[in-house]
């Protein structure tokens, strides 16, 4: 994983108002976060990236003239391409396998994104007419009040509603919808976007890792959108943490979250898992070193920044800046797979 320079960031918000007591038995409330150190960037193309002339090939797709071809990406005059995929006679592949996990390097890609975490993940902010989606190659398995099991038109809210807790907002925007809009200015020719939504407002990450009450959705989730025609399971963006604000094993099990989700996958390679700050202004700015110390343990892990965002209440991001940090998760995205 490599690094670039970070800014300093602010805080982030989670509970609907009328549970604002369960937020403040969970510790919120410490005071600004700085960091400098953004993990992006480095000498050699990243996850799905494509390398010319050069000594090895990003994670992801075949390689041209190469004795080995990657899972995902493009490599050309390149001695080796990421892990993954086989080559053909070793004159490269042209749809020889992308690896476990990953979709076959032949036909149209359907690139598939996890979206992880609690309600400033779920949407708390009404929905208005400009998030509304009508890109028929963004997708989401399942969402709000569409049908379960299925991938439909991606619209706002993704994530399930009511919920398991019973607390998704069916009214709201999420930073998803705009994370998918803007992955969309980059997508290949043929290729589709899916979004897996998982997020339930008012939780610990201890109901989302193994024996947590959320776990099993997650589980189940996975095992139905992996068996897409053409899924690669291609990235996680993240918000969460007002539940655990300043707990110093929470960066931890987001390591052991990213781990079981790829296991679920059964992905032999890593993807960007990208988190998100905690708004300023609410009540746990002060977790937001632990989003970096997060992102510093991952594979590829990276975190965007909050700087700029306005909260509607102690908690959660008013619409605006719902689609800035959906616009810079997908920005960061794109940068991470070499889009």
């Amino acid at each position: 994983m490599t690094e670039m320079n970070r800014t300093i960031r602010g805080t982030p918000g989670f509970l609907l108002l009328p549970f604002l007591f369960i937020i403040a038995a969970s510790g919120c409330g410490e005071s600004g976060a700085t960091g400098e150190n953004d993990n992006t960037g480095g000498a050699s193309p990243g996850t799905g990236g494509a390398s010319t002339s050069g000594t090895s090939a990003g994670t992801g797709g075949a390689t041209t003239g190469s004795t080995s071809a990657g899972t995902g990406g493009a490599a050309t005059g390149s001695t080796n391409a990421g892990t993954g995929g086989g080559a053909t006679g070793g004159t490269g592949s042209g749809g020889s396998g992308a690896g476990t996990g990953g979709a076959p390097s032949s036909g149209p890609t359907f690139h598939i994104f996890m979206l992880m975490g609690q309600s400033n993940m779920a949407g708390v902010a009404d929905k208005q007419d400009s998030d509304q989606n009508s890109d028929e190659r963004l997708k989401v398995l399942g969402g709000c009040n569409q049908p379960a099991g299925q991938w439909n038109l991606a619209n706002p809210p993704l994530s399930d509603c009511p919920g398991e807790k019973g607390w998704n907002l069916s009214t709201a925007v999420d930073p998803g919808i705009w994370f998918g809009k803007t992955l969309l200015g980059k997508l290949a020719e043929g290729d589709t976007i899916g979004l897996v939504a998982t997020a339930e407002s008012g939780e610990s990450i201890n109901t989302f890792i193994s024996g947590g009450s959320h776990h099993q959705m997650i589980l189940n989730k996975i095992a139905k959108a992996k068996t897409a025609e053409n899924a690669r399971f291609a990235g996680i963006i993240f918000h969460q943490g007002e539940s655990d604000s300043g707990q110093s094993s929470w960066p931890g099990k987001v390591v052991q979250l990213y781990n079981e989700v790829k296991e679920a996958w059964g992905a032999d390679y890593d993807v960007p898992f990208i988190l998100g700050e905690l708004p300023a202004g609410g009540c746990c700015s002060g977790h937001n070193n632990l989003v970096h110390q997060a992102a510093d343990m991952l594979p590829q892990g990276y975190w965007i920044t909050q700087q700029g965002t306005n909260v509607m209440d102690q908690y959660h991001f008013d619409h605006a800046s719902v689609v800035l940090m959906g616009t810079r998760y997908g920005e960061k995205m794109i940068e991470a797979l070499g889009w």
